[in-house]
This record gives C-alpha cells, sequence and structure tokens, in this order.
C-alpha cells in the first residue's frame, strides 16, 4: 500500500495557518518573478538558505532582470557570484539566462527542466511560486516532513514524488511548498521538536519519537568519520584560484607555469 498522510485535510491547514505565523518570507517568494525565483533556487542548491539572502540580494541587484544576467560575460557573472562557492551554479545560472532570454519562460515545471541547469527542484519552485501549477517540490526537508507524517522516513525517489504530488495543495501551491520546506527547516528537522509540532497528531511517526532511546552499553563509542580537511583539498585551491582570476582587472591574464 503506498504511504499516505491521515487527515490530510487538517494536516494542510495546520501548516498553511503555522506557515502564515512562522513561516519564512522574502521578496522572491512573494514577487511571482520567475527570474528572482531562479536565482534563489539555484543559490540555494547546497547553501543554507540564511547564507543565501544578503548574496541574493547582491546578485539581483546587479542583474535586475534575465535580460540583463543574459547579457553579462561569464566573468562579471562569476565576480558577482564571490563568496557562495560552488561556482559552477554560476555559470549554469548564466547559461539558462541566456536560454530563457532567447526563447522566453516555459510556465510548466515538465517544460523548465529543458533549461540547462533546471533541475526538478527549481523548475517546481518557478513553476509554483511563478505561474501558480500545483508542482510539488522535494528536498531533503520536505522528505523528511512528508515521510515522517507518512510513517516512513526512507520513502524516496517516485514514491516520494508521487506523495508530494498526492500532498500538495493546489489552491496554493506555492505557499504549501514554502510550509513544507519551513517546517522541515524550523521544527520538523533532523531531532525533531515534537513538543511544538502542530500536525503532531496526525504524524504516524509520533510514538517513534516519542519513546525513549536506547542508552549505548557502557565503554562503546560510536565510530564517527573524520572529516577530511578543507585547507589543502582540491577544492580549496580551485577556489583560491577563482578568487585570483575575480581579482584580476578586465583583459588581465595569470601566467600558468608547470612544475618543474
Amino acid at each position: 500500500m503506498a504511504p499516505r498522510i491521515r487527515n490530510l485535510r487538517s494536516v494542510r491547514r495546520a501548516l498553511l495557518d503555522w506557515h502564515a505565523a512562522r513561516g519564512m518570507h522574502a521578496q522572491w517568494r512573494e514577487s511571482g518573478d520567475p527570474y528572482q525565483c531562479l536565482v534563489a533556487a539555484v543559490m540555494a542548491q547546497q547553501t543554507q538558505m540564511s547564507r543565501v539572502l544578503p548574496s541574493y540580494e547582491r546578485f539581483v541587484a546587479a542583474f535586475p532582470t534575465i535580460e540583463s544576467l543574459a547579457e553579462a560575460t561569464p566573468g562579471a557573472v562569476i565576480r558577482v557570484w564571490a563568496g557562495m562557492g560552488y561556482n559552477q551554479r554560476a555559470v549554469r545560472l548564466h547559461r539558462a539566462a541566456r536560454q530563457i532570454a532567447a526563447d522566453g519562460w516555459p510556465r510548466a515545471a515538465a517544460a523548465l527542466v529543458s533549461i540547462d541547469g533546471v533541475g526538478p527542484f527549481t523548475a517546481a519552485i518557478i513553476a509554483s511560486f511563478a505561474f501558480g501549477e500545483a508542482a510539488a517540490c522535494v528536498d531533503t526537508n520536505v522528505r523528511r516532513v512528508l515521510g515522517r507524517l507518512a510513517g516512513d522516513e526512507q520513502i524516496d525517489g517516485a514514491a516520494l514524488q508521487r506523495l508530494a504530488d498526492a500532498s500538495i495543495a493546489a489552491e496554493s501551491p506555492a505557499r504549501w511548498n514554502q510550509a513544507l520546506m519551513d517546517y522541515g527547516a524550523q521544527v520538523c528537522i533532523a531531532r525533531p521538536k515534537c513538543g511544538e509540532c502542530v500536525v503532531a497528531r496526525w504524524c504516524a511517526s509520533r510514538e517513534k519519537f516519542a519513546a525513549p532511546t536506547r542508552a549505548r552499553a557502557p565503554g562503546r563509542k560510536r565510530a564517527t568519520k573524520r572529516a577530511q580537511p578543507f585547507e589543502g583539498s582540491a577544492r580549496y585551491y580551485r577556489g583560491r584560484i577563482v578568487d585570483l582570476l575575480r581579482a584580476l582587472p578586465p583583459g588581465e591574464s595569470v601566467a600558468l607555469r608547470r612544475r618543474p
């Protein structure tokens, strides 16, 4: 039997009410501008939204429209992208802007994924936030909230997408997607705040998190994976090279020297 959420109408109402009072409000979420949605969604890939907002404002101030971004050089885009990391995202965003400026905006999520660098999540954000399509956004936070409500935290792939599609509030898809993302970031976190949860009474995982955790046997330590140091890694040196190139005056270059 496919996972489902009990009392879905009540769950929707409770989460939408919570979002109205506690959700994150940002211009790109409320403007209905597909370009702003695209920039924010690409920036949010692999980066927490709290870090995105200042960079987003700086980027949109430099390139206020899809046309202005499309007309910019790749170097200018990467310079403004400074501080966000993962510079390939800036390159993909620039390519997407050029494609959209030439061909226009697709309005459906199924068509938006044909744009270079736009995946299902970004397509669903643009389609629901800007064009009102009932397109379900699925990220880590949404997976956690829906999976716990349905009693299957391991749900993934096509089954997760079907659950998200079946759960979406068709009359307000943008607010619903925002509510799930924000709830997973603030309340239904890795260690959920069940005492604050407004949908706990309908959550199929409630008893699991209410049960006491078993203590580990004395003397046994949990194995931990040592994180590789960032400084000195290939990614560290790639970032330093990009920073050096970004700081060069227009027209200048850096000579590459081979190792002896």
